[in-house]
């Protein structure tokens, strides 16, 4: 298995694309062109890409700058946000704990969490899990996505929503929430009761998916290839507002390179982390009270059908395309403060893709355009490979 791996200083902005920091196989021409292409825009310091199978990381590589003042190549290994994916492996701890009869997905959560108040109507696990608890996600005006003020412990945390009311009633609709993952979080705690948060997830999540590059944005604590963050603000880039993820760990709050994301999501199918039971149970869409499916599973999102109505792809044909070939994905997307990431697990080749980059508020480098044609062109060449006469 070939690792290439150049972090030069003091290289010119022109040269941005040319650092890289490899492993796997070799470089894919038409995929190295794309993702060449994509760090020319001078909002986009860097992108880390990671694609992997059942054999584990086919492709790793970083293009750009994870350090622009300092010229530092974005490595494969290196670690960014990556923002709301985080919510697929908070739903991996809590499955593991499903497994071990630990915790009830359909109990009230006031079974596990006392300082969750009694006078809001019942609501579970796994309303939280496919956000249709209705609890409130970021407040408007509040600058809750920018916090920067430190949370001793998941339960200090819940001080932030408990006490506001919820937005309808329990299983009657679907409203994303971040803060819906915290409070599951806390469920988590109780219910282990010997664990906090951070070390189930790494006893059950981290260290059997020998995630190494993972981690929790801890903002004090020295972490080995962090990447820097960066913002676009009126059209330049811009070092990120320094903010806390304490309060959301479990929706928001951890760093990885693209590679672990990658063979973390493959192994969420691979019939030994988790039973094939509890792994369909995940990846299955819930209902609502009425019956109606919702796209969510337990995490993650089942198909593409809400993207398929977004504005920037209802009329593209090309992405429509990508999106029609594989009817049997399921994906995250990530948005945070100096990073926005996409990751799509394709079921039936047992195959994942994840695409980084360490900037926010850009718009030229599209991760989830890039992460579907990624994930087509692996999908494409096992197709010929298989068709190849003997």
């Amino acid at each position: 298995m070939p690792f290439y791996c150049f972090r030069a200083v003091l290289l010119p902005l022109t040269l941005v694309a040319l650092s890289f920091s490899v492993f796997g196989e070799p470089i894919p021409p038409k995929l190295d062109a794309l993702y060449r292409q994509a760090v020319t825009a001078d909002t986009v310091p860097g992108i880390s890409v990671a694609v992997a199978d059942a054999n584990g990381v086919q492709w790793a590589q970083g293009y750009g700058f994870a350090d622009v003042e300092n010229r530092l190549p974005m490595r494969a290994e290196d670690k960014l946000r990556i923002g709301s994916v985080a919510k697929v492996m908070t739903a991996a701890g809590l499955m593991r704990l499903y497994q071990a009869g630990k915790i009830n997905l359909d109990k009230p959560v006031t079974d596990y969490v006392t300082a969750w108040p009694n006078d809001k109507p019942v609501i579970t696990l796994r309303q939280l899990a496919s956000h249709t608890a209705g609890v409130r996600h970021y407040k408007e005006g509040a600058n809750e996505f920018l916090l920067n003020e430190h949370f001793p412990s998941v339960s200090a945390s819940l001080a932030l929503f408990k006490d506001d009311p919820l937005l309808f009633v329990p299983g009657t609709a679907f409203s994303y929430s971040t803060l819906g993952w915290t409070l599951i979080s806390a469920a988590m705690e109780r219910a282990d009761g010997k664990r906090n948060f951070q070390q189930i997830m790494q006893d059950e999540v981290f260290t059997p998916l020998r995630l190494n590059d993972t981690a929790f944005d801890e903002q004090s604590q020295i972490i080995p290839n962090r990447v820097r963050p960066y913002s676009v603000r009126d059209g330049k880039l811009i070092n990120s507002p320094q903010t806390d993820h304490s309060y959301k760990w479990a929706g928001g709050g951890i760093i990885a390179s693209a590679a672990d994301v990658s063979r973390f999501a493959v192994a969420q199918i691979d019939g030994h982390y988790l039973k094939p039971k509890v792994s369909k149970l995940m990846l299955t869409k819930a209902r609502l009270n009425d019956g109606k499916p919702v796209n969510v599973g337990i995490g993650w999102f089942i198909g593409f059908d809400d993207y398929r109505q977004r504005k920037q792809y209802k009329n593209d044909t090309q992405a429509l395309a990508l999106m029609d070939a594989m009817p049997h994905a399921v994906m995250h997307s990530g948005g945070s403060m100096g990073g926005i990431t996409m990751t799509i697990l394709c079921t039936e080749h047992h195959r994942a893709v994840t695409v980084v980059k360490n900037v926010d508020g850009d718009n030229s480098a599209d991760v989830f355009l890039l992460a579907l044609q990624t994930l087509s062109y692996y999908h494409q060449r096992e197709h010929m490979a298989t068709r190849r006469p003997m």
